[in-house]
């Protein structure tokens, strides 16, 4: 009976998992390509992005965590707040597509967190080691994050107290669909973006 529950939740949380794929859907953006087209600036605000490639991955990252982390993930005002977030880091001619990309997987998410059992909770942290380039080449940089990985437990409230039913760890390559874990970064101006080129 106990292997029977183990499955159980197994597939019931990569359903989640699959259904969220916040980290597949917005992070295949960021997979480094071979093929590099030069970025259009539009009549944009270049606000957002970071002031260098390796910064501006890891706070992606930080508030990539600190979104799947958001107790009120559930609300659709806090959806689109946490869009447009992770939308910024984008170069502004991709973050239209970019935050309705995010938008989805975080409905997604949602809805994934909501077919738990009511005595059930979700918990999910990306951990990684300082980014650092790996490749220049022109206004391009290639950034990798070394050992990312996500940790994911399901923990349910018993007379026992909170006691995890459910963990996995994967590296954050997997499910971004690059196993280097590495981000394109464009400079426009004097601000580095994330990008799908």
């Amino acid at each position: 009976m106990l292997f029977v529950m183990y499955l159980w939740y197994d597939s019931a949380m990569k359903r989640v998992l699959l259904t969220l794929l916040f980290c597949s859907v917005v992070m295949s953006a960021c997979a480094d390509t071979t093929t590099t087209q030069p970025i259009v600036v539009n009549d944009q605000s270049l606000s957002g992005g970071g002031t260098s490639p390796e910064i501006t991955v890891e706070n992606f990252l930080s508030d990539l965590n600190k979104a799947l982390k958001d107790p009120t993930i559930n609300r659709t005002d806090v959806r689109d707040q946490w869009a447009d977030t992770l939308s910024n880091y984008f170069v502004p001619v991709e973050r239209s597509t970019q935050r309705i990309a995010i938008r989805s997987s975080l409905d997604n998410l949602a809805a994934g967190v909501a077919q738990l059992n009511a005595d059930e909770t979700v918990s999910f942290d990306i951990q990684f080691e300082p980014a650092r380039r790996i490749k220049n080449d022109n206004d391009m940089v290639i950034v990798e994050v070394p050992n990312a990985m996500i940790a994911m437990v399901i923990n349910r409230n018993s007379n026992r107290g909170n006691v995890s039913i459910w963990s996995q760890n994967e590296s954050l390559g997997y499910l971004i669909g690059n196993n280097s874990n590495t981000f394109p970064v464009v400079q426009v101006g004097v601000r580095w973006f994330l990008t799908e080129n």
